[in-house]
This record gives structure tokens, sequence and C-alpha cells, in this order.
């Protein structure tokens, strides 16, 4: 098992994604947006350098994704049907767009009319301070109602730096979050969920609601999320739900199996908590890099390499992990709370 990372099969892997998706992943095809984002953010955390051509080409890809309305963005030409009335933005879609544009270096904010965007977003929320995916044809809120779409409409808020009247109300969808805290310290709907938590601290951050000292107990639950086995433990925590080859990996949930994506998800929410000092680093990167690193194609699986397959929304975690907390001096620096390169959120907070 390689300790290194495969900086050059990774890029090849990214490049392919974004130039024919494998069969594998063609029944993701409705969801463009959200591969471009995770493989052009791949490719920045691996200091590719995007020609022109190539900035140009996947900017008026992104573009033409925007529904007539300019009210938002769709997923995929998939979506985009004849009757504006059908063709709706969606949240997670719209905050894809506007990571990929800022990657980028796109001036978008000259091409989009943030008060429409805005204006759909904020008609998303509902009274309890939660926030819908999209509108539906007669204009109200519908889809899926989480944490995730209050961290992405937030995001996309401060992605378009808005400060016009059509906005969230802050302090409803603070409540909301807030009533999402469970006994153990974690965020989730009915128990503790690492990508909740992450979206639900990342949400008070952008919103500078976040006070750090409320949360020591998140803190615990993060941190035990990371999978260790000692000569100690190993017998209580090797069973059905623990796999000792998940050593340094970290789970979303108690009792569950280790996952890539978690350790970005927990690292980053540690991060935020300026707490980023209790990851084990070490074993971190070296289940990412032995484990779950394909050796063959590049890219990263949700699990062991042998019996997951790489695809991009792991791939593009495992970097992010990796650029947080380890000490590969290769890869760009991402930014925690957008999840965006952090030269792209620089050029962004200094235009």
């Amino acid at each position: 098992m390689t300790q290194e990372l495969l900086y050059d099969r990774h890029v090849r892997y990214f490049k392919m994604v974004l130039t024919a998706l494998p069969s594998r992943l063609q029944s993701e095809a409705s969801n463009k947006l959200m591969i471009m984002y995770c493989a052009i953010g791949g490719l920045g955390i691996l200091d590719y350098k995007f020609t022109q051509d190539e900035i140009k080409l996947y900017t008026e890809y992104v573009y033409s994704l925007l529904v007539p309305s300019g009210e938002g963005f769709r997923g995929s030409h998939i979506h985009e049907l004849s009757s504006s009335e059908y063709d709706r933005p969606t949240i997670a879609n719209t905050y894809c767009a506007l990571c990929i544009l800022t990657m980028l270096g796109d001036d978008f904010h000259t091409r989009l009319d943030s008060e429409l965007i805005m204006s759909y977003v904020s008609r998303c929320q509902l009274a309890d301070g939660s926030i819908k995916s999209l509108l539906d044809s007669t204009g109200e809120p519908c889809g899926e109602g989480d944490l995730r779409q209050s961290y992405m409409a937030v995001s996309i808020c401060q992605l378009l730096k808005y400060k016009g009247p059509n906005r969230i109300d802050l302090d409803k969808l603070e409540s909301y979050i807030m009533s999402k805290r469970t006994f153990d310290g974690g965020l989730g709907e009915f128990e503790s969920h690492a990508g909740y938590t992450f979206c639900g601290l990342a949400t008070l951050k952008l919103m500078d609601r976040l006070e750090l000292r409320n949360w020591t107990k998140t803190i615990q639950w993060l941190v035990h999320r990371q999978i260790s086995f000692t000569n100690w433990n190993q017998d209580l925590l090797e069973y059905e739900d623990c796999d000792i080859d998940d050593v340094g990996s970290h789970n979303g949930r108690i009792n569950k199996l280790g996952d890539t994506c978690y350790s970005f998800w927990c690292s980053a929410s540690l991060a935020i908590l300026e707490a980023q000092q209790f990851v084990n680093r070490d074993a971190m990167e070296s289940y990412l890099l032995s484990k779950t690193q394909s050796t063959v194609i590049g890219g990263f699986g949700k699990t062991d390499q042998h019996t997951s397959s790489p695809d991009p929304y792991h791939s593009f975690l495992a970097l992010s992990a990796l650029s947080l907390m380890s000490e590969e001096t290769k890869l760009q620096a991402v930014n925690p709370m957008l999840v965006v390169t952090q030269d792209a959120y620089d050029r962004l907070s200094n235009s």
C-alpha cells in the first residue's frame, strides 16, 4: 500500500471526469454541476493551472445552466424544460455554480443578478427558519429542508457578497440550527451526524454567530468520530460495524464504519471550532493514502480501494481533508467554511 499522494493520477482522474463520465457515474449526469464542482475543486487543490481555453469552456458551460428567469442554476441540461414554470433552479446547484465560477476566477458579479437569486433563495425559507431546496411551480418552498440547504443558502449569500433587501432571516435560521443540537453535542435530524454538524457550524460561522465557548461538547463528539484501535480497546471495538482497517478514518455517526468524506467534514468542523489539533493527522493521512486512494486510475473511493471505486465527491473531499490537516506542502489550501480553494476565497474577499 502506497503512502504517497499520486498527484499526476489524480489530475488525470479529474480531467477525465470533466471530459466524459465513467460508465458507473453516468447515472449521475443530472448532477453535472456538483461533479464539476468536485473536479475543478480537486484540480485547484492539486495546483493544476487551467488554460484560458479550459476556463472559457467550463465557465460558459456553467452559465448555460442558468435558468431563463435568472434566479439560479439547474444541475444539468437534462433538467432543461421548454416551460420555465417547471425549469426551476435549486439551492444546491446555485451553490455549486458559484463555487466553480469563484475557483475559475470569473467575475460573475457582473453577469448575474444577485437580487433575483437572493429573492429566490430567501423565499425558500420557512416560518421555522429552515430552508427548502427550491420553489415549486406555484412559488411555494418544496423539496428537502435541512441543515445542508441552510448552509448552501448562506454560502450563496456570501459568494454573491449580497447586502440588499432580499435577505434570509438570520435570527430564525439561527434558532432552527440550534434546535438541531442533540444530547451528545452533534447536530442532526434525529441523531448527531458529522455532515449536518459541519453544515450547522459553518453556517453559524458565516453568519458571525458562532460562540466557540458553547461548543465544547461538540468538539468531544467530533474527536471521537476518528476511529482508533489500541491494545486496550481493540477487543471492544472490533465488531461488525467497526473494522480494524478503518484506523485513522472518521465515521459520520456513532457505530458506523469509516468513510473518506467524513475525514473532511469532521476535520473542517474542528477547524471552524479552532480545535483541529485534536485530529490524529498522521493516522488520517495514512488511511486516505493507503486505503481509499486508487493507485490505478487516481481519485479516492468511499472506503477501501478494493471494495469501492473512486468518485469525484470522495476524491475532492479526501484532498480537502489532506489540504487542511496534512503537512503535504504541494497541496493548495482550502477554505473550510465555503469549501473552495483559499486563493479563490481570497480573490473573492478582495474583489
